[in-house]
């Protein structure tokens, strides 16, 4: 054990076995809900913007894009510190007394860095699809919505319908009218304070489409 963390902490490794420590404690407290693992994707998304001109961000070019900036940086120093473990032990006794310490030591690190950079990225593609996000949808963006009558009526004080990416909404329409159950209808007003939507018939609809026309 002594042997082991006599390597972990001794140059090359302990380049990036204090990173990794202070890494380690930073996902404790994500994963204790004290800190949020985007915390350094703002400065990324500034560098994407202003990299857009140039065909795409540092991450997007090296492979490490679709995932929080924190995962990519983590994974970069666990491969990168395993490798320089590796080559303390096993590659750095072959250059004794042709380089010094410091020499070799920056070299492995540089060398490191360089090969855990694709292995990280390639680690990255099966983990993008869990940090995907979807913009939200306000709900006067749904106006024009053609939707199904899930209830019997709709009235000034009842309905509901179903857009058909399985929405469910409160729609509100002025009777009498002709919606029944499974009748299509469109949502034509938002009304935030009851919640609920204006509707008319997809006939009604595509009437009124006509006399403006």
């Amino acid at each position: 054990m002594e042997t082991f963390l006599n390597q972990m902490f001794s140059t090359p490794s302990l380049y990036f076995s204090v990173p990794f420590i202070f890494l380690m404690l930073y996902w404790v407290m994500v994963f204790a809900g004290l800190a949020d693992f985007e915390i350094l994707d703002f400065d990324a998304d500034i560098e994407a913007d202003s990299d857009a001109d140039t065909g795409g961000s540092w991450l997007e070019k090296l492979g490490l894009d679709g995932v929080p900036l924190t995962v990519a940086i983590t994974l970069i120093d666990i491969y990168a510190l395993a490798l320089t473990y590796l080559a303390r032990k096993y590659i750095m006794p072959l250059f004794d007394g042709i380089l010094t310490a410091t020499a070799i030591g920056a070299l492995v690190a540089l060398v490191a860095v360089i090969i855990a950079l694709p292995i990280a990225a390639v680690s990255i593609r099966p983990l993008r699809q869990f940090f995907k996000t979807h913009e939200g949808v306000s709900k006067n963006d749904l106006i024009g919505t053609i939707c199904t009558s899930t209830t019997q009526t709709v009235t000034e004080s009842f309905g509901q319908a179903t857009t058909d990416d399985g929405m469910v909404l409160s729609v509100r329409c002025a009777t009498p009218n002709e919606i029944k159950k499974g009748t299509r209808i469109a949502l034509i007003e938002y009304k935030p304070d009851e919640d609920v939507y204006s509707v008319v018939t997809e006939t009604e609809l595509m009437s009124m489409s006509s006399v403006t026309e």
